[in-house]
């Protein structure tokens, strides 16, 4: 069984004039995949990566999660799904700006329950695995944009998530560590089994999929199982 299944997914946000963003949308994901679905701005894949998320209802379809129907939660119930199976990494880190490092990996667990001390030694933990550990103390001003990175990949890692949705997660960085970034998340998913999603517009980040997804105007097109070329970094850095 797949992890993720959509049957037949439309959305369309309502206004003046309704915009109709996600047009009878079909997609599995499977346990451990590596997937990237890439398309143009405004082509309906942030969208979709939201309803994948959690942070945003569908009008019609379904939409099976490990089982399970998504549909018309409460927020409580949702934070409780998005918690326990998603983590999250952005373009824009939405790291808190206010908190150290090690306090920004450890916001998760502290919306869990888990004890001060606890969660302080598992973000170390994290931190360090990460290569990060001795700027546990900083705050997101004093580092660079791939160091907020690995601390927005770290704290969607503290949960031991299921699944990891990436939202154009080199979109902010330079292509040295857009590449850094994105051999991370490869050996996640390789070593640790995680099931990753990246949205992407960039065909050198889309490439180290196993699969890729094209997504225009709201539609799937055509779907791509991916063999990989080591040579894709190089390619990415010209």
């Amino acid at each position: 069984m797949a992890l993720i299944e959509l049957k037949d997914i439309n959305k369309t946000y309502q206004g003046a004039q309704p915009l109709h963003v996600l047009k009878g949308i079909n997609l599995e994901i499977g346990r451990g995949e590596f997937v990237s679905i890439m398309g143009a701005s405004g082509s309906g894949k942030s969208t979709l990566l939201n309803i994948l998320g959690i942070l945003d209802n569908y009008d019609t379809g379904e939409y099976i999660l490990d089982g399970k129907l998504i549909k018309d939660l409460s927020e409580k119930q949702a934070a409780d799904y998005r918690n326990r199976m998603i983590g999250f990494i952005f373009q824009s880190f939405n790291l808190i700006g206010f908190k150290t490092a090690v306090e920004n990996v450890e916001l998760p667990l502290y919306y869990q329950g888990v004890n001060r001390r606890k969660r302080h030694a598992m973000a170390m933990e994290y931190l360090d695995r990460l290569g990060l550990a001795q700027w546990a103390s900083h705050y997101p001003n004093e580092m660079s944009g791939g160091q907020k990175q690995r601390v927005a990949i770290a704290r969607a890692l503290i949960t031991s998530p299921r699944i990891i949705l990436a939202d154009e997660p080199t979109g902010a960085l330079d292509s040295k560590t857009s590449v850094e970034v994105m051999n991370l998340l490869t050996k996640l998913n390789r070593e640790d089994g995680m099931t990753i999603i990246v949205v992407t517009h960039e065909s050198g980040v889309a490439n180290e999929a196993d699969k890729i997804i094209h997504i225009s105007d709201g539609i799937i097109g055509k779907v791509e199982e991916n063999v990989k070329h080591d040579n894709w970094n190089s390619a990415l850095i010209k």
